[in-house]
C-alpha cells in the first residue's frame, strides 16, 4: 500500500519540477542583406540544399556523394551522435526501478581451537560445519519529485542535438573542402594547358635563335634570352604539376580513398566549371541552416536545464530501497516462512548545511547559461558578417575576373602581333620576349582569378550554411 501511494504521488507531482524551463530565444534579424542587390529574392530551396549541382559538373557531384558516404570524419561524427544518445539513455534510466539479482551458496567452517568460539548448549558443542544458501532481489527507486532527473535528461537531449549539429558542421566543412580542391584541380589543369602552349612558343623562339646564331646572323645574347624564357616556363609547369598531384591526393582522402585510386579519373582535363549566379536567400534562414548557430542555441538550452538540475539539488531526494534475501542451509528450508527476509524503506535526504555550496552551484549554472545566451547572439552577428563579406567578395571577384579577361585578350593579341613582326624582321626579339611573358602572366592571372571566384562561390554557400541538409 505505501508503494502504491508513493507511485500515485509521483505521477501526480511529476510535473512539479523546480528550476527554469528553456524557451526559444528571440533573435532580431534584418529583413535582407545590406550587400545583396536582390531585395525580393526568387528563393528556390533546392538550389541551396544541393548547391554544388549548380556547377553542372557530374564528377564534382560524384565526389560530393562519395565524401558524404565514406569520409571518415563524417562517419566518426555519426558515432559521436550514437554516444550522445547512449549517455542520454543512461540518465533516463534513473526514472525506473534499479533491480538486481544475487545468489550465494557454499559451506562454512568455524574454528574449534578458540575457547569461546563455539558456545555450548546442554554441554553439546555445535557442529562447526554449516551450509548457506541464499538468493535475493534488490531494488532501488528514486522518486523524481522535484524534476532533477528530468532536467538531467533534458540536458542530455540538448547534448544529443549538439552532437548532431557538430556532425552537420563537419559535413559542411568536408563538402566545402571537396568543392574548393576540385575547383583548384580543374583550374590548375587549365593553367598547365596554357603554360604548355607558351612552352611550345618559347621552344620555337629558342630554336630560331639557335639557327640564326649558327647561320651567323644571330648572337649568343638572343640564345641566352630565349633559353631563359623556356626554362622559366618549364619550371612553372613543374610547380603546376605538383599542385595538381596534391589536389588529387587531397580529394582522394576527402572521399575516403587511398591516394592514387582516382588519379585516372581526375587527371583528364575537363572544361572549367562555370560560376553559377549568386544564391539568393534571407537572413532569417541562417537560424535554420547554419550549424554553428543551431549548436550555440542548443548549448544555451542545455545550460538552462543545468540550472534546473542544480536547483533541484536543494530539495529533498527521495529513494525507495527494496530487498528480498531468504537465507537457509538446505534447499527445502530456503522457501520456508522462517527463512524469508526482506525490507521496504523510504529514504529521504535533504542538504542542510554545506557552507552555501549548492547555492554557489546554482549561481554558476546561471552565469554559464547567460554566457551561452550571449554567445548565441554573438554567433548570429558573426554569421551575418560572414555572409555580407562573402557577398562583397563574390561581387568584387566577378568584376575583377571580367576586367582580367579583357586584359588577357589584349595581351594575347599583342603577343601574336609581336611574333609576326619579329618573324618578318620588323621588330626585335626583346619585344617578343616581353609580350610573351606579359601574355602568359595575363592569362595565368585571369585563370587564378577565375579559380578564386569559384572559391568565393563556395565560401558564400558555406556562410549561408547550405549543403548538409541534402543527407539528413
Amino acid at each position: 500500500m505505501p508503494l502504491i501511494l508513493a507511485f500515485v504521488m509521483t505521477t501526480l507531482l511529476g510535473a512539479c519540477s523546480v528550476g527554469p524551463h528553456y524557451h526559444p530565444e528571440h533573435a532580431f534579424l534584418p529583413a535582407h542583406y545590406h550587400e545583396d542587390d536582390a531585395r525580393d529574392p526568387d528563393f528556390r530551396p533546392q538550389e541551396l540544399v544541393q548547391w554544388w549541382q549548380q556547377f553542372h559538373d557530374p564528377i564534382l557531384d560524384r565526389l560530393v556523394s562519395l565524401a558524404f558516404d565514406y569520409n571518415h570524419d563524417i562517419r566518426a561524427t555519426a558515432q559521436r551522435v550514437l554516444i550522445a544518445h547512449a549517455l542520454r539513455d543512461i540518465e533516463a534510466s534513473q526514472w525506473y526501478p534499479q533491480i538486481d539479482f544475487s545468489s550465494l551458496n557454499g559451506d562454512l567452517m568455524k574454528s574449534t581451537s578458540l575457547s569461546n568460539s563455539m558456545p555450548h548448549v546442554d554441554d553439546l558443542p555445535r557442529d562447526p560445519h554449516a551450509s548457506l544458501l541464499s538468493y535475493g532481489f534488490g531494488a532501488s527507486w528514486q522518486i523524481d519529485l522535484f524534476g532533477r532527473i528530468r532536467h538531467q535528461v533534458d540536458a542530455r537531449d540538448r547534448a544529443v542535438e549538439q552532437a548532431q549539429e557538430n556532425r552537420h558542421a563537419i559535413m559542411l566543412t568536408v563538402l566545402a573542402e571537396v568543392a574548393r580542391n576540385y575547383m583548384t584541380l580543374r583550374g590548375t589543369q587549365h593553367r598547365l594547358d596554357i603554360i604548355n602552349q607558351h612552352i611550345v612558343t618559347a621552344g620555337h623562339l629558342y630554336d630560331r635563335a639557335i639557327r640564326l646564331q649558327q647561320a651567323g646572323v644571330g648572337n649568343t645574347l638572343h640564345v641566352a634570352q630565349t633559353a631563359s624564357l623556356l626554362h622559366t616556363q618549364q619550371s612553372q609547369r613543374a610547380a603546376l604539376c605538383k599542385t595538381i598531384s596534391q589536389s588529387i591526393h587531397t580529394l582522394e582522402i576527402l572521399v575516403g580513398r587511398i591516394p592514387g585510386t582516382l588519379r585516372a579519373e581526375l587527371t583528364t582535363t575537363v572544361p572549367l566549371p562555370r560560376v553559377p549566379p549568386a544564391p539568393r536567400t534571407l537572413p532569417v534562414r541562417l537560424l535554420r541552416h547554419r550549424p554553428d548557430i543551431r549548436r550555440a542555441e542548443r548549448i544555451y538550452a542545455q545550460a538552462t536545464d543545468d540550472i534546473g538540475t542544480e536547483v533541484a539539488g536543494m530539495y529533498p531526494n527521495i529513494v525507495i530501497p527494496l530487498t528480498y534475501t531468504p537465507n537457509a542451509s538446505t534447499v527445502s528450508q530456503l522457501f520456508a516462512a522462517g527463512a524469508q527476509a526482506w525490507q521496504a524503506l523510504a529514504m529521504t535526504s535533504l542538504p542542510l548545511g554545506h557552507g552555501g555550496q549548492q547555492q554557489a552551484r546554482v549561481r554558476s549554472a546561471q552565469a554559464i547559461a547567460e554566457a551561452g545566451r550571449l554567445h548565441y547572439h554573438q554567433q548570429i552577428l558573426t554569421a551575418l558578417r560572414e555572409v555580407e563579406d562573402a557577398i562583397v567578395a563574390w561581387n568584387g571577384k566577378k568584376t575583377h575576373v571580367h576586367l582580367l579577361h579583357q586584359a588577357a585578350l589584349q595581351s594575347r593579341l599583342a603577343n601574336l602581333r609581336s611574333r609576326r613582326l619579329y618573324e618578318a624582321g620588323i621588330s626585335d626579339l626583346l619585344n617578343v620576349l616581353e609580350t610573351e611573358q606579359s601574355a602568359l602572366r595575363a592569362e595565368d592571372t585571369e585563370l587564378c582569378a577565375h579559380i578564386d571566384w569559384l572559391h568565393r562561390t563556395v565560401d558564400l554557400h558555406v556562410a549561408l550554411g547550405s549543403g548538409w541538409e541534402s543527407r539528413i
